[in-house]
């Protein structure tokens, strides 16, 4: 996969950037949040070395939070560039190169984690200070639009459902998501008329 160019700060703190996956066929998305400690990285996928540089000018790599089994991406990469961690669900081992496990309702890195059910193995979803990072459950891309991950790549679609009505107890101010361009305006009440 060819390197991202550029990122976009979504806001201050938030960066975002996205790459076309040719294996795939399809557009990765990641982002990166700023904490006390450092900045940490959600499903990166590779950014361009000066991209990377410019970033990282307003702090030092912290970890990595991985959303879904599925989402390795360029993880292992940057893991050992900057001699970070890798977290993912305890529900994903031995699925994904990780070297931290979580569970259900941790915090790490100021982001809480919530396993979504019914998807593919460690689908997690990070709450952060109104930020919410979403893997596959969620998606905002063409021609679905903002969606629920369509039943057919779901495991179990019914529990599926259920288990994102978990994320209705946290204000959401902007999600950003694995696949699609972040909602910025108005992203709790979309959550919320998409998930009631």
């Amino acid at each position: 996969m060819k390197p991202a160019a550029e990122y976009q700060i979504v806001r201050p703190g938030l960066a975002f950037w996205q790459g076309y996956d040719p294996g795939v066929k399809t557009d990765l998305c990641c982002c990166a949040f700023e904490t006390a400690d450092g900045l940490v990285f959600c499903d990166p996928v590779p950014l361009a070395a000066d991209a990377m540089e410019e970033l990282l000018e307003g702090g030092t790599p912290r970890g990595i939070l991985i959303t879904s089994a599925n989402h390795e991406r360029n993880a292992v990469a940057l893991a050992r560039q900057y001699g970070i961690e890798i977290w993912a669900n305890a529900w994903a081992r031995g699925k994904i190169a990780a070297t931290r496990w979580f569970e259900e309702g941790e915090v790490l890195f100021g982001a809480e984690a919530i396993s979504l059910e019914g998807f593919a193995a460690g689908e997690t979803a990070f709450w952060v200070d109104g930020l919410l990072v979403v893997g596959d459950a969620l998606i905002n891309t063409a021609p679905y639009g903002f969606s629920m991950l369509p039943d057919k790549y779901c495991d179990d679609s019914k529990l599926a459902r259920e288990s994102l009505k978990k994320l209705l107890r946290f204000p959401v101010l902007i999600i950003a998501f694995a696949h699609g361009l972040p909602i910025v305006s108005q992203a709790g009440e979309r959550l919320a008329g998409l998930l009631r």
